[in-house]
């Protein structure tokens, strides 16, 4: 016992050993946020067996000590955090990495795709969880693939966006405006992703993404749709960086007629600041090509650049606001509907209460301003529109969540003709394989 004693003695510093709790623990967060981690262990392993149901410590404790290369330690940190706190998604995700880092493959790959169940992640995360799933099925010598399905019910208060107002005036003559019509829906998607490690940590990976949308009305059959996208990507990290490549090509139709097909090209980068913000810029060009004579002057080129920034409040929760400029330019005809200059600014935040339950707001405000005079109204159109959504999710079993959504859509249009209100409706469930 004595020898224990000394060699404890030894790999602690003799100032250190006065410290009271409350000071030691100052001190190792101090190190901590310094990334300081090697003092940040040293201090913090002083504390832990005294404080097992401490959330905040064992985390960082477990930080710590997966940063200068204490795997197992690392993992029982983690461990006791998702016994006490099992909606942490940012422990899962450190466990994950222990799991990797100690060549435990099978089970990094699975809390990975626990995570990535989650409805509530946000699109970056998703991306960035996707690079170490890569690495971790190159191990194993496979590719990783993972599916997603989601089957809704919806109701829709005004399918067809029917004006506001019950009549509209071109010079002196008043016209009647269309009535609203509500309908309900089923909708289907699937979405498929694989993705490979095509290099070394921090590489390269290639990413395919296919997905379906069905949207099949119970009475208002015309504004039935079918939608098929697929993205090809390439992604590349490097510690603090993300970069991706995205090619794009989407085919749609609208009730029984092919309607528009596009192709695209969207490069997007990604910083972390530090590990609870991040920034993320888009730029999305994309070619718009109507299948249908009637909309063929509807043809166009679309031009998209985006910045976000997203902050971990908790390590169940995250704020994110997006700001977005869209630009569309005609290819040919004479429309005074096509080209315009918009910008958009939205926000979402998203919670994992509990295990079980989760909960999304979302508000969004958006001004469109088009380009060219009409002389039917004698002015040029000018629309704002405003959106705001509330979400919420429950775990009936593993990998399959039932989802709740309400959300409400406003357009005020200076042509009355095109201004409306909508409510929507839905619920479903989530099925991740």
């Amino acid at each position: 016992m004595k020898k224990r004693f000394i060699a404890l003695a030894l790999a602690v510093p003799l100032h250190l050993l006065a410290l009271e709790p409350k000071e030691i623990y100052t001190q190792a967060a101090d190190a901590y946020k310094a990334k300081d981690f090697q003092t940040s262990y040293t201090l913090f392993s002083k504390l832990y067996m005294t404080h097992l149901r401490d959330v905040d410590l064992n985390f960082k404790f477990g930080i710590s000590a997966y940063e200068i290369g204490n795997y197992e330690m690392a993992l029982a940190a983690f461990e006791r955090v998702e016994m006490l706190q099992p909606s942490n998604l940012r422990n899962k995700l450190e466990k994950a990495r222990t799991f990797f880092m100690l060549k435990m493959y099978e089970d990094a790959e699975l809390t990975f795709k626990e995570v990535l169940s989650n409805p509530l992640l946000p699109q970056n995360v998703r991306k960035n969880i996707e690079l170490y799933l890569s690495r971790v099925i190159k191990e194993q010598k496979k590719s990783f693939t993972y599916v997603t399905l989601n089957l809704n019910t919806l109701y829709d208060s005004n399918v067809n966006s029917a004006p506001i107002d019950d009549t509209y005036n071109i010079g002196i003559t008043e016209y009647a405006t269309a009535e609203e019509k509500s309908d309900g829906a089923l909708e289907t998607s699937i979405s498929v992703v694989n993705i490979y490690d095509i290099g070394k940590a921090n590489g390269f990976a290639l990413k395919n993404r296919a997905s379906i949308y069905l949207k099949r009305h119970f009475e208002e059959d015309e504004y039935d749709i079918n939608y098929f996208s697929y993205m090809p990507s390439l992604l590349y990290k490097y510690t603090k960086y993300t970069f991706e490549m995205a090619l794009g090509a989407d085919v749609m139709t609208l009730g029984d007629k092919s309607y528009l097909q596009t192709l695209s090209l969207m490069p997007r980068f990604e910083y972390e600041h530090t590990k609870t913000l991040r920034s993320m810029v888009h730029f999305k060009y994309q070619v718009k090509d109507f299948q249908q004579s009637a909309q063929k002057d509807l043809d166009a080129n679309h031009y998209e650049l985006s910045y976000s920034l997203q902050s971990i409040l908790s390590p169940r929760s995250y704020i994110q606001a997006n700001i977005t400029g869209v630009q569309e330019k005609k290819k040919h005809g004479t429309r005074v509907d096509v080209n315009y200059d918009e910008y958009k600014f939205d926000v979402v935040y998203a919670n994992q209460f509990t295990p079980l339950y989760g909960a999304e707001l979302y508000a969004q405000i958006r001004e469109r301003k088009y380009d060219d005079y009409s002389t039917l109204f004698s002015s040029t159109r000018d629309d704002l529109s405003k959106s705001i959504g509330v979400g919420m999710s429950v775990k009936v079993f593993e990998n399959l969540l039932l989802r709740l959504n309400a959300r409400y859509d406003k357009v005020d249009s200076n042509q009355n003709v095109f201004s409306y209100e909508k409510q929507t409706l839905s619920a479903g469930v989530v099925k991740t394989f």
